[in-house]
């Protein structure tokens, strides 16, 4: 049982990626999104006190690419709703949580592919050269995507036939990414302020971080395969 979920994770996440691959505008369309959004950004707040560039630096990097995730993660099952794939997928016997994972897995990629360099061009345009990034830092961004995935999972699978997707999925999106987002930009400061190592922050905003992530995984582990029968 075990070996066959592991192949069907596998071999669902490969399929996925190829297809992923053959439409780069699929990822590269919110990516030039957040980057312009970051440009955007520098040229709008030119020069600023010292006590500021870490604040804008973290605002800047989150709430940018919290909109260009919430557009690739909105169009997770578009690749799905072509040629019947959907339906067909619900008739195999296919095991819910393989489904999920292999999605969540893709998702988390897709997500690292807009997040990452987000980070950077949001670093190169910071108007303080001297700002540097401690290397336990990027815990933060990646317990965001591992947060923010499941999220837009089982959104997308929500409104995947709805007429106004566009609406809705903001709408229920916005709210349920807030403690996600609060608790990085917290955990984000304290760590690039120097005001508290990773082990400090495990017990405040840090660790919040890391329990909506396994909130919202563990929600999708559960509820999956009930939407897929829904819709």
């Amino acid at each position: 049982m075990k070996g066959r979920f592991l192949n069907q994770v596998k071999a669902l996440f490969l399929q996925n990626l190829k297809i992923e691959l053959s439409t780069p505008e699929r990822f590269l369309s919110p990516l030039l999104f957040s980057i312009t959004i970051i440009i955007m950004f520098s040229f709008a707040m030119g020069k600023m006190e010292p006590s500021l560039i870490v604040k804008t630096f973290i605002a800047q990097t989150y709430l940018t690419a919290f909109f260009a995730l919430q557009v690739s993660f909105a169009r997770a099952f578009d690749p799905d709703t072509h040629d019947g794939v959907f339906q067909q997928m619900r008739t195999y016997p296919v095991i819910s949580s393989a489904w999920f994972l292999s999605k969540y897995a893709m998702v988390v990629f897709m997500g690292s592919l807009i997040l990452i360099p987000t980070m950077l061009v949001s670093l190169f345009f910071s108007p303080a050269v001297d700002l540097s990034i401690p290397l336990n830092f990027l815990l933060i961004p990646l317990l965001v995507i591992l947060g923010l995935s499941p999220i837009g999972v089982l959104l997308s699978t929500m409104t995947m036939r709805s007429g106004a997707k566009q609406i809705i999925f903001p709408i229920l999106y916005f709210p349920m990414t807030a403690p996600v987002l609060i608790a990085a930009v917290e955990s984000s400061q304290a760590i690039l302020l120097q005001q508290s190592t990773v082990s400090e922050l495990m017990n405040s905003w840090l660790g919040l971080l890391s329990i909506f992530d396994i909130i919202y995984i563990t929600l999708g582990l559960m509820l999956f395969g009930e939407l897929v029968k829904a819709e």
